[in-house]
């Protein structure tokens, strides 16, 4: 099986036509949409905001278990209804220019409603947020479809490394800026995350403007069957996930390495309710997790390039297990830490985002490389759709944080690190070599 895997991963090697252009339109694009996340941080902004209206950590979960199960759950629907298309481009734009304007939704809604209406925009804040993440889904598939049609498998680590690089330098000056906007001095709530939610929402337009202008290469051969219907797919998984043991393997790390986000929500409401390091101290948190993203573009370019995404994901595990680590052995010195607690809480979040940075990236090129042209939508609809188990992942941390302890929720994410990281062993390697350290970018 292992040679076949190989073998599989050799086909795409070849440079596809407009590949120098395509790799630049990527680049840019994906570098707007680190950028525009960094304003509405899942991990600090968001739970901030969400707590501010709800004043419940289960709400918190409960939002980012919407966010993801958002994005995760229609996947195999959007993979039977966009791969029956041959150009995905123009699928693609169909989803990306409607979806990535609702963000401006939801600041007018904060500016409205948010000082005298807080449960109504709460519902609202939370709509809006998965009404992103349901679009996506629907623009992400084709997005990788044509990843893989544009980059060759030895290329895509760089291209998409770069991005993390540069979206990571300007996010440190963004989390500086968030620090300004929330510190309540400033302008005041909801006013304060009414600006971050429609900066956000300019830039993902910018982003979709860019794939505009994407070349998109004719298709490698003819598919030797239609893409199956949603049913059928349906039907087909049993023997898909029986025949195709590596496929079924990565499915399950995947899934597994996704309930690290158990704890990823409260790690800020830790230190800034319990260690009492306070709301500007957010804006701290968003820079040095964004020096984690720069960082973990790095790794991307060097890793997924070189060594192929098994040895990317092993290294990403390890990662995922260093916030929790960290945060739980600084837990019993805090009082005796005083102010340095908040350099340790830095780290943390440093770490935080090398692993959001680096997290699905290993897991989707695994696909990529595993799998052909015809195959990869509803593989990657697969892996996607099964990992929206994860979506209960953080309602679970806001159980576990209100009614025993935020390290708990610490601990847990530190196990489910550690089991995928042990399953790494079972799974094949699409690559034969290391890339020639002389092959050009």
């Amino acid at each position: 099986m292992t040679d076949t895997v190989r073998a599989q991963a050799g086909q795409c090697e070849s440079t596809p036509s407009h590949f120098q252009w395509n790799a630049r339109i990527f680049a840019i694009e994906a570098t707007l949409f680190t950028i525009a996340t960094s304003f509405i941080s899942a991990t600090t902004v968001i739970p901030g905001l969400i707590m501010q209206l709800s004043g419940s950590e289960v709400i918190v979960g409960l939002a980012g278990g919407l966010q993801s199960g958002a994005w995760l759950l229609p996947q195999l629907f959007a993979a039977s209804a966009t791969s029956r298309m041959r150009k995905k481009k123009p699928v693609m734009l169909r989803f990306a220019w409607p979806g990535r304007t609702i963000y401006w939704l939801a600041a007018i809604g904060l500016l409205l409603l948010g000082q005298n209406r807080p449960t109504l925009t709460l519902i609202l804040v939370i709509t809006s947020i998965v009404a992103f993440y349901s679009i996506d889904a629907f623009i992400s598939i084709p997005w990788f479809d044509l990843m893989a049609k544009c980059i060759p498998p030895r290329s895509r680590g760089r291209i998409m490394g770069m991005p993390q690089v540069a979206g990571g330098l300007v996010g440190i000056g963004v989390g500086a800026f968030v620090r300004y906007a929330l510190s309540n001095q400033n302008w005041p709530f909801p006013v304060n995350y009414a600006i971050l939610f429609g900066i956000a929402s300019t830039i993902f337009v910018a982003g979709t403007f860019c794939l505009s202008f994407i070349r998109e290469p004719e298709a490698n051969g003819t598919p030797k069957e239609e893409m199956p219907s949603l049913t059928r797919i349906l039907a087909m998984l049993p023997r898909i996930m029986v025949e195709d043991k590596p496929f079924l393997r990565v499915v399950v790390m995947r899934v597994i390495s996704g309930f690290v986000s158990v704890a990823s929500a409260f790690y800020v409401l830790h230190a800034t309710e319990n260690l009492k390091l306070g709301q500007e101290a957010t804006g701290l948190f968003i820079s040095a997790q964004v020096c984690g993203s720069l960082v973990s573009g790095l790794l991307t370019s060097v890793l997924q390039d070189r060594y192929g995404p098994l040895v990317h994901i092993r290294v990403v595990n390890v990662i995922a297990a260093l916030p929790s680590i960290i945060a739980l052995a600084a837990q019993p010195f805090a009082a005796a830490l005083g102010p340095a607690t908040l350099y340790v809480y830095l780290a943390v979040f440093f770490m935080l985002g090398l692993f959001a940075g680096s997290g699905g990236w290993p897991f989707f090129n695994w696909i990529l490389e595993y799998t052909d042209e015809f195959k990869r939508p509803l593989y990657i609809g697969i892996v996607n759709t099964f990992g929206a188990l994860n979506m209960v992942a953080p309602v679970l941390g806001g159980w576990i944080a209100r009614n025993i302890s935020y390290p708990a929720t610490f601990a847990l994410a530190l196990g489910f690190a550690l089991i995928t990281l042990a399953l790494t062993k079972s799974v094949p390697c699409t690559r034969q070599v290391p890339a020639p350290t002389t092959e050009a970018a």
